[in-house]
């Protein structure tokens, strides 16, 4: 049975510290691109959420649902057998077909006429982007070895934010101009064409060996040509670990906060500061997407020049940045200056678009080669099903419920509860360090 490890050299083969080969390089920088694309095509519901609210009237609670659990529980179910399948047919031609599925859903997106066809979309496109995340992890965690993860992580994820400062200001106008259902098609073609490149650039280290360059390409993919562990022989590695459970409980407390101030952002502004979609998005493009690339690139940069002297800060980094954010946030939701309130929105997306690179390059470094894909989907199942399914319904059934009297100001309160998790999840993260620096410490003992 594959076994979870610590360290990113167990089940690999030593690290040659040659040159990253350019392929893998290009291939980086489309799976970021396609991570982009998932990151803007199940957001910008939030961002379009008030025109969308205006023609198909909907309560708080209901866009609560659709933002959330409708798409979210789909996502997280369907991501597992995806990414089995992944593990044993080939990780590019699942990311391809799936951004094709779900190009195709965005389109139709923009023809809804009611809450029924708005929900049917919301459930496609969590099983079309089902197949993105996991399947992409585990590319990289094959093609990049040990401390480049971290780096190569900050790429991928940089691409989520890189996207929205990209594409908010852009849909933001067109949604302003023609409303939001053109915003829709036009990301579907957006999608089509990245699902053409990926054709083109990368390579599934699964086809290596049948082109005779397994010789030329030693790395921990090699491990993934034989025999996967069955699904269940997985399950009980990845959730029969504390360390393990650790990390994803801590980590899906980040998720609830994530998802909970993506979806009721552009909300709040409007609500609370009086803010259109064509002013939000070029806000969110600047702050979520600007601050984001910088500091997801930045991050990583520094992380991985940590890892030079201790490999424990992959650990430690994420618990301090989640710290960080609880004051960030509260300075960002209670505060009406509006240098105050900016000064905590750029401080959040720092450190969140810091933490997520650092989460995931932890998450590969903790799972065999041999089954990376179904391991990620299963930590993704619980992140999302608990973390990104609960935020939105949360904070809308307190604007509904019992903070209702207090009208549009509601949403400034209800965010409260993100901050709260985001709270937790650093206390997790830091008792998964500090278990972390006691094994290790046995570990130098026994070899002294």
């Amino acid at each position: 049975m594959a076994e979870v490890v610590l360290d990113g050299t167990k089940g690999e083969k030593p690290e040659s510290g040659g040159k990253v080969e350019r392929r893998h390089i290009f291939a980086l920088i489309i799976l970021s691109g396609i991570f982009g694309i998932n990151t803007v095509d199940r957001n910008m519901f939030g961002l379009l959420l008030p025109q969308i609210q205006q023609d198909i009237p909907m309560s708080d609670t209901v866009l609560g649902i659709l933002m959330g659990p409708a798409f979210v529980i789909v996502y997280s179910v369907a991501g597992v057998p995806l990414a089995w399948l992944a593990d044993r047919t080939g990780r590019r031609n699942i990311i391809v077909i799936g951004l094709t599925f779900w190009s195709g859903v965005i389109a139709a997106t923009g023809f809804a006429t009611n809450m029924i066809h708005m929900l049917v979309a919301r459930i496609a496109l969590g099983v079309g982007e089902a197949s993105n995340l996991a399947p992409s992890s585990a590319l990289i965690g094959d093609m990049f070895r040990e401390r480049r993860r971290v780096m190569a992580m900050a790429v991928f994820t940089a691409g989520g934010p890189l996207a929205i400062m990209i594409f908010y200001p852009i849909l933001g106008w067109v949604a302003s101009t023609y409303g939001w259902r053109p915003a829709y098609p036009m990301m579907a073609v957006i999608g089509i064409i990245m699902a053409l490149l990926t054709l083109i650039v990368v390579r599934d280290h699964k086809s290596r060996k049948n082109e005779g360059e397994a010789a030329q390409d030693e790395s921990a993919a090699d491990a993934v040509q034989e025999e996967a562990p069955t699904f269940g022989e997985t399950a009980r590695t990845v959730l029969g670990t504390k360390k393990f459970l650790l990390f994803i409980i801590g980590g899906t407390m980040v998720g609830l906060n994530y998802s909970a101030l993506l979806a009721w952002l552009p909300t709040f502004f409007l609500r609370v500061h009086d803010m259109d979609a064509q002013a939000t998005g070029v806000l969110l493009g600047t702050y979520k997407g600007l601050f984001g690339v910088v500091a997801a690139i930045t991050g990583g940069l520094v992380v991985t020049w940590l890892m030079r002297f201790d490999n424990r800060w992959l650990a430690w980094s994420p618990a301090l940045l989640c710290a960080a954010m609880v004051p960030s946030q509260m300075m960002l939701l209670l505060s009406d200056s509006p240098i105050l309130w900016q000064i905590g929105l750029a401080v959040e997306t720092m450190a969140l678009a810091c933490i997520n690179p650092c989460l995931f390059a932890l998450l590969v470094t903790l799972l065999n080669p041999k089954i990376r894909a179904t391991g990620t989907a299963l930590y993704l199942l619980i992140f999302n099903l608990v973390g990104q399914s609960l935020g939105p319904p949360l904070i809308g059934a307190l604007n509904d419920g019992p903070l209702a009297y207090i009208g549009g100001e509601a949403i400034r309160f209800s965010l409260l509860a993100a901050v709260v998790a985001i709270g937790l999840g650093a206390v997790l993260l830091f008792l998964l360090s500090f278990m972390i620096d006691r094994e290790q410490a046995k570990e130098e003992e026994t070899s002294a």
